[in-house]
Parts: C-alpha cells; structure tokens; sequence
C-alpha cells in the first residue's frame, strides 16, 4: 500500500520504470525460438534420450510404407498392375526401395531355428505333449504341404525344414507376407509394399510436413493413372504430421471459438470497454513475462508449451476481476486494492508454487510449463497490484451480475444452503466408498502411460499401421545387439532348462521317428527335416551368452519391455509427484499465510474433497490421466485455492466487521470459473484424443472445485468455533 501510495503522487516515475521493464520483457520474447518434439512430452533424462532414439532407429521409425491395394481379388491382372504401379513410383522416387533383403531375413532365420527352445513361447513350452502327438504332428506336415503349393512360397521351405511343427511364432502359418516377382506382397495378393526412409526421423514434424507433402503428390499422380489401386503411405513419420496438423487445427478452432465466448462473457459482465482493455492488458503483460521467463530458461522450447497459455487465462484472469468486481463496492482504488490485497497475494503464492513444483520433472514440456506459468502468473499480479490500480478510477465499475440466487444464500444457517451442504458431504463419502471398492484407491492405477491411446490416427492408418508393424523386422537391417533389456537373460536361460526337463522324461528318438513316418504318408522324403532333427535329439544350450549373441537370441527385444516400463514409472510417478508436491506446498502457504492452522484445513478441504470426486467420477465414466490431462493437477490446485482463499478471507471479513463481502468475491469466483471453463473444457469438442481428454476432465474437475469452493468453508465454518479461528 505503501508503493501504491508513493506511484500515485510519482506518476511519471511509474511509467519510466514500466517502460523500461516493458522493452526488457519484450526483447527477451522476440529472441525465443520454438520446435515440436514430441519426446519432450516423456519424462526422459540424456541416456533416456538417446536410448529412445536408438530404439526408433531399430524399429524403423523413420521408415515410410508405400501400400498399394488392388480392391479386386489378386489376381495375375491385379498383381501386375500393382507391380507397375511401384514400378511407377520408383521412377518418381529414386530412393525408394521396392524390395525386401529376403535372403538377410532367411539368414536370420536359420540361426533362429537352430536355437528353436529359446524362441518358444510359455505356452508353447507348457503344451510340448500335445504339440508332439502323432495327431499333432500329421496337422502339421499336411499344413506345410499346403503351404508349400502355394504360388510364392517357395522361399519358405528352408523355414519348414528347419521347423515343419510350427513351434516358433516366425513360422511359415504365421506369415503375413509373401514374395511375387521380388516384390513384396501380403499372402492373399490384395496389398503390396515398397519402402521409403525419411532423413529427419520420426519427430521432426514440421521437415517431415514437406517430406509428406511431396510423397502425396506422387501418390495423387499416381492414381490417376491406376483409378483401380488404393495408393497410400504409412509410418511413424507420416502419423507423427497427421498428429501435429489435428493439434494445430483443433487448437486454432477451440481456441478462437473460446476466445470468442470470452469476450462476449467478460463484455457482457463489463459493459464499459475501458474495463474489458484493462484485463486484456493485464492478462497479455502476464503472458509476456512468462514468455521473457522462458528465454532466461532456455533459448529453444516446445510450441506446445505455448498452445497451453490459454489454458492459463482462467487462473490469471482471476487478479484484475476481482479488482475490477470489487470496485464497484467500494469508495476509492485505494480502498479496493486494501481488502482485495490479501486474498490475491495468499491465492497467487498458492498457485505459483503449484506450478513450480512442475519444473523438477524431467519432462521437458511440463518443465516448461512450471517456469512459463510461474512467470505469467506473476507479471500478472505484479501488473495488478502495482500499475492496474493507477489505471483505474474511483468511479465504481459498472457490472452486469451473474447471479446463483445469492438471495438465498445470505444467511449462513439458512435451511437449504446447510442442507446442500450437508448433501455435498455425503456424496463425497459415497464418491470415497466407491473408490475403495473399486480397488484403484490403493493400486494408484490413475495413469495411462499407453501413448498409442492419445496418438491421433484414421480408422485406414490404424489398419495400415498394424500391418506395417507385422513387416517390419522383415525389411530391417539393424543390429540391436547392444540395446537388450536386462531381464533377456534370465528368460533364455529359463527357457533353455524347461526345454531340457522336458526332453529328460521323453523321447526325442521316437518323436523323431513318427515325424518322418508321418512325412512319408504326406509326401515328404523322411530325411527332409534334418535340421529339425538335430535340435530334438542333440540341442545344447550356450554355455556363454555374450551381448552379441544376446542380440540374435533376443531379436526385437531392444530395451523396449525395461525403456517402456522405466517411462511408464516415470510418467506414474511425475503425476504422484505432481499431486504429493502441490498440497504440500499450497497447505505450507496457506498455514504461512493465515497464521492458524485451521483456517488453512477450511481453505484446504475443498481441493482435497475435489480429487475424491474427480477420481471417483473418472473411474465410473472409466477415464485415466495421460501424459497430457496430467497437468490438470495443477490447474486444480492453482485455480482451486484461490476460490477457496477468497471464500475463507470473505468469511473472515464478514464475522470481522459484520459488513458483507461475499456476494463481491462471488461474482468474480463464478467469472473467472466460466472463464476457466471455457477455455480448456472447449477442447471436449476436439477430434485428437489427447486434447478431448485434456477437455473432458477439466470440465469435469473445474466443476466440482467450483461446488466445494461454494460449500464446504461454509460448512466447516459452522463447525469450527470461533476462538479456534481467532476471529
């Protein structure tokens, strides 16, 4: 009050030094450089980082796949006129690489079957009887005979010699592919594959927009000249711009439609437009100081981070409403910034610490997050307690209010407002009681770390997608040797003895000899299984399993069980972090700053009966937290607070001085609430899964803060006595 004091009679000093502030803020914007990531979303430190792009480079990440699919049955005619067109596209891409190293994967696959019992499944290994049985294995020479007959086939003899029952997943039964004239085809003909590398990976989406934007072209031209083939392309590289322009497109529609409802809110509440471009300015010095924050952080940062400001709008917009509501029951600027001082300082440290609890995270974007909104938060309440005063006027601010029947709500011990109350109680019991015997109160189970679940793909790529994945190691090169997960050891070894322990009560001898009986009775010669033979009657395990040789025992099993499960935890624990370090830190100030402990429980409750609702809400509608929606833990403790610190400060203020007080801060609680609302709970309306969550919990959790901000201190100032409160 005393720097109010000292501006009001030095305004020129005021402006000087905001100017100089301003330049400061904005040059330190301008200087700010963005880029799309969408590792920065995982809680990965630098090995992490580098494990992940090993494991991208081994998967084929970077690989894009033509398919072209004959919507006729594949036939000569139709698979002649798929070759043409791959033929077609090579000329226009000279990169592309339109056949499988089928001789590399039979390589490969010879020594698998050379080590056939640490290929077998568990339930393979369980049901070694019945696999062996002479019913058992007459099915499957009779399989590999049909197989064998199949035009396109032929490559796959070296695999039934080595493997005639089928014991390995790898088999010939389970090829979802076949090879016609060198190109690469699915068994029934109908689809056929070429392959093309992006040199910018996976993540890089704004080059790979260009990359995809090319290969369309030559696809468009394409089908003109083959109006009877589907021709498309898939991978990681082509999901991942899919993925960017649904955000960019979501974003820009749910963001100008919210800012359009927003306005027309705030200008309804304001008619006076000088009112509307004092908020405006306030909230927009605010963003400019969490944009200034930034670049101090880090030179380079996620445009996400940035598509999350409007989120902030609601929390701090909150600062010149309630200076702006509150005028209108006032006498003088003076006036107002004393009774609203203390609530929106209390609220703001609150809420700042809330989101700084985000910047240890090892996620980049949540770390960003933390710092941006940190920042924002405070150059808006700086910008309100110490330049939007000396910019108002002592004239009283002319409000259209929103009303909730505030008449009935006067008298604190009125019949139905204790009855509502009481009613919010019991609801948060049942709520509680539900969770428990739903058993996800004690398994914590909240967290879906599934990414695949928030990735935005058409119903055509996810198809696409699933019969690139089954080709994939098909067409990969990569040695993975040096990337295994920890327990692929343990596994083998297991696998090797269950293989030995059987063989010690049975005999391979006579297996042995009704397969080659049986073989003759289809048609086989009886010595063409040799291979095989050899690992039933004289297979030993390796004495040393050294990484390299981990790598061919181990094929596609880089680190992604030990990586997957290392970020899931991490994931889990950042939102258990998230919730743990927020109430700590929101009940510390909140103690600090009413100096009575039970005035802190009041204005703390509210936000922890919140969870019991949310939590039980989303299990019943049979929702989770994401690496997205995650960040909505904050939100609820940085709006929430600072609803519930007003409601405890009106009360206080109420039974201090017997004047009322609650209707005022009602009004800008219920304002910015809307506010809020509008602008992340229009999301729900959004087509990528990622936003929708991020849309559909907030509405659910802004809500509830909403009712127990509006409840529970009234409540539970009926049942504290005065002399614990000190009032």
């Amino acid at each position: 009050m005393r720097i109010y004091d000292f501006f009001a009679s030095h305004r020129r000093g005021l402006w000087i030094g905001f100017s100089a502030v301003l330049l400061l803020l904005v040059g330190l914007a301008i200087s700010l450089r963005f880029h799309e990531d969408i590792m920065d979303f995982l809680p990965v430190e630098d090995s992490d980082r580098e494990s992940l792009t090993v494991y991208q480079t081994l998967q084929n990440a970077s690989r894009i796949v033509l398919i072209v699919e004959s919507e006729a049955h594949g036939g000569q005619a139709e698979t002649m006129q798929m070759e043409n067109a791959i033929d077609a596209c090579a000329e226009r891409l000279p990169d592309l690489v339109t056949e499988a190293d089928l001789d590399a994967y039979l390589e490969h696959l010879q020594f698998v079957y050379s080590q056939i019992p640490y290929f077998l499944t568990e339930s393979t290994l369980g049901h070694l009887d019945s696999l062996f049985s002479t019913p058992a294995i007459r099915s499957a020479l009779q399989r590999d005979k049909t197989i064998l007959a199949t035009p396109g086939t032929g490559f796959l003899s070296a695999v039934i010699q080595s493997d005639p029952l089928g014991l390995v997943p790898l088999g010939p039964g389970n090829s979802p592919f076949t090879s016609v004239d060198g190109y690469m085809m699915t068994a029934d003909r109908r689809m056929a594959f070429a392959f093309y590398d992006s040199p910018y990976g996976s993540t890089e989406t704004q080059r790979n927009a260009a990359l995809v934007d090319s290969l369309n072209a030559v696809t468009d031209e394409l089908a003109e000249c083959f109006p009877d083939l589907k021709i498309r392309w898939i991978g990681a590289p082509v999901v991942s711009v899919g993925n960017a322009r649904r955000i960019k497109t979501d974003t820009l529609l749910c963001i100008a439609l919210s800012l359009v409802l927003i306005i027309a809110l705030l200008a309804y509440a304001f008619p006076r437009r000088r009112d509307l471009l004092l908020i405006m300015l306030s909230v927009s010095f605010g963003w400019l100081t969490g944009m200034a924050a930034l670049r101090v952080a880090t030179p380079v940062v996620s445009a996400v981070v940035l598509g999350i400001w409007s989120v902030l709008i609601g929390i701090a917009v909150n600062y010149p409403l309630h200076l702006l509501v509150h005028q209108r029951y006032t006498t003088s600027v003076r006036q107002t910034l004393d009774e609203v001082l203390s609530p929106l300082v209390i609220g703001n440290i609150t809420t700042v610490g809330a989101f700084m609890a985000l910047v240890p995270l090892h996620a980049t974007v949540l770390k960003h997050l933390g710092i941006f909104a940190a920042a924002m938060l405070i150059g808006t309440i700086g910008f309100c307690i110490f330049v939007l005063p000396h910019l108002m006027s002592d004239e009283k601010t002319p409000i259209r209010e929103i009303k909730l029947n505030t008449e009935r709500w006067k008298n604190n011990r009125n019949g139905l407002k204790v009855f509502g109350q009481w009613a919010v109680v019991g609801l948060t019991v049942v709520a509680g009681i539900y969770l428990m015997a739903s058993g996800k109160w004690s398994d914590g189970k909240w967290f879906d770390s599934n990414l695949s679940h928030i990735n935005y793909m058409t119903a055509e790529q996810r198809a696409d997608f699933a019969c690139f994945d089954s080709i994939g190691r098909l067409v990969s090169a990569e040695d993975n040797r040096k990337y295994l997960a920890p327990e692929a050891r343990t596994e083998l070894q297991h696998r090797a003895e269950q293989w030995q322990n059987y063989w010690s009560s049975h005999n391979a001898d006579s297996v042995v000899a009704c397969i080659r009986r049986e073989a003759v009775d289809v048609g086989f010669r009886p010595d063409v299984f040799e291979p095989f033979y050899a690992v039933l009657t004289d297979w030993q395990p390796i004495e040393q399993i050294d990484t390299q040789m981990l790598g061919e025992l181990w094929p596609g099993k880089f680190d992604a069980a030990g990586l997957n499960a290392h970020l899931t935890q991490g994931l889990s624990d950042n939102f258990d972090y998230i919730g743990l370090c927020c109430s700590a830190i929101v009940f510390l100030f909140l103690c600090l700053s009413f100096r009575n402990i039970w005035l802190a429980f009041i204005a703390f409750m509210p936000m922890a009966l919140s969870w019991v609702w949310i939590l039980a809400m989303m299990q019943l509608l049979g929702m989770q937290f994401n690496i997205v929606n995650v960040i909505l833990a904050t939100f609820i403790f940085g709006q929430g607070d600072d609803y519930t610190i007003f409601i405890v400060e009106g009360l206080l203020y109420e039974r201090r001085t017997g004047k009322t007080i609650l209707p005022q801060f009602r009004q800008s609680i219920l304002l910015s609430a809307l506010i809020m609302l509008i602008g992340i709970g229009i999301l729900v309306f959004a087509v990528h899964p990622a936003m929708h969550s991020l849309g559909s919990i907030t509405l659910i959790g802004m809500s509830v803060v909403l009712l127990m901000a509006l409840t529970i201190p009234h409540l539970l100032f009926l049942l504290i006595p005065e002399k614990w409160l000190k009032v």
